[in-house]
């Protein structure tokens, strides 16, 4: 069977080194031998790059048509002639969808304008799935945002020779997004780490985010990792609360989490949950790093007490997960499990068979 004559659009550069999935995807997508790809890199400006792209836009033909997380998460990177002229080509046309939880409306208008024959989204949830379905008339299919790289992210230093106790790295959370975790597990186990006379190296300042390489390297230095499931509990296509929370904050900046809960989301009607895995969960995992987690359904795949420690979301059992860290048995055990998972469902080799696989049912 012939690979897949792919066009591979994507945005990568210094800005975004630090989301290793928006690098890693790519990567994969163009080492499997079941896509012929054209890469297209929207983040390289550079005037030689933009010719190739009117040659190749000009003079190819694609089975499919793969716009990555990368092109539209934050900001819209695939505007003007390019989106015109992909807009028209008769190929198959797949987006990965990212932060469900922003732009909703202008990522809408974007499948819309681009004609996306293929939704893949973050989340495993069918009513997300289903909400997706209706609104756009095309197929949703969930996979994870982060593979496991196998050859980034292994176990290259054994767990009870690495110096740090508990490490972490993420981004404080929008309002927006109805709660603080990140912010309530950074804080909570600061002290109780210290208090309990761990080694703890845990930041959400942005400069002490990694690349891939210094986020494996880091991974492989602690013998903990915090985590919790990435977004929100209010997943809706209007941006209707975001908008409405960031525009209270902006009449009052020191308004409370507790204040915006009660007076955005206590009694918000039906919601529906946009929890995913995240790419930090995967890789820890990949490293045998043994995570200690607030409790969420991790897309389905990791349940507590059997690939990572749990933490009530009130947090009153800190200690409990502490002593559960230092038990090296139990420890030991629950890093193996978590191990084998990811090597076995969510290297970026089987996901990107999955899409393979989807792509092919459907070409």
């Amino acid at each position: 069977m012939k690979p897949l004559r792919t066009l591979l659009v994507f945005a990568g550069d210094a800005t975004n080194l630090t989301l290793s999935y928006q690098h890693g995807w790519p990567r994969k997508i163009a080492d499997h031998a079941g896509f012929d790809c054209v890469l297209m890199n929207l983040a390289d400006v550079s005037l030689m790059e933009r010719s190739r792209r009117r040659l190749v836009l000009g003079l190819k033909s694609f089975d499919v048509v793969l716009i990555l997380h990368s092109v539209f998460s934050n900001a819209c990177h695939l505007v003007g002639w390019p989106f015109e002229t992909i807009s028209k080509i008769e190929a198959l046309k797949v987006y990965f969808i990212g932060n469900e939880y922003k732009l909703m409306p202008e990522k809408m208008a974007f499948c819309e304008g681009l004609g996306i024959n293929l939704l893949v989204t973050q989340s495993h949830s069918i009513r997300v799935r289903e909400i997706y379905a209706k609104r756009l008339s095309c197929d949703v299919i969930p996979i994870p945002n982060t593979g496991l790289d196998l050859d980034l992210f292994d176990s290259r230093t054994p767990p009870s020779e690495r110096p740090i106790d508990v490490g972490y790295r993420a981004y404080d959370s929008p309002a927006y997004l109805g709660h603080n975790e990140r912010r309530e597990m950074h804080d909570r186990f600061l002290k109780a780490g210290k208090d309990s006379g761990l080694k703890v190296d845990l930041s959400l300042d942005p400069e002490d985010r990694f690349d891939e390489k210094g986020w494996a390297n880091f991974l492989n230095q602690c013998r903990g990792q915090l985590g919790t499931e990435a977004g929100g509990d209010y997943f809706e296509l209007t941006d209707a609360t975001r908008l409405a929370v960031n525009a209270y904050l902006e009449d009052h900046p020191e308004a409370a989490v507790t204040e915006l809960h009660d007076r955005f989301f206590a009694n918000y009607e039906n919601p529906v949950p946009m929890r995913i895995i995240s790419g930090r969960n995967v890789e820890a995992a990949g490293t045998k790093t043994v995570q200690i987690l607030l409790r969420g359904e991790y897309g389905g795949l990791f349940e507590p007490d059997t690939h990572y420690i749990p933490v009530s979301k009130d947090f009153s059992d800190i200690d409990v997960a502490l002593q559960k860290l230092n038990d090296r048995e139990y420890s030991e055990q629950v890093t193996e499990n978590a191990y084998d998972l990811v090597r076995q469902e969510l290297t970026y080799e089987k996901l990107v068979n999955r899409l393979h696989g989807a792509i092919r049912e459907r070409c």
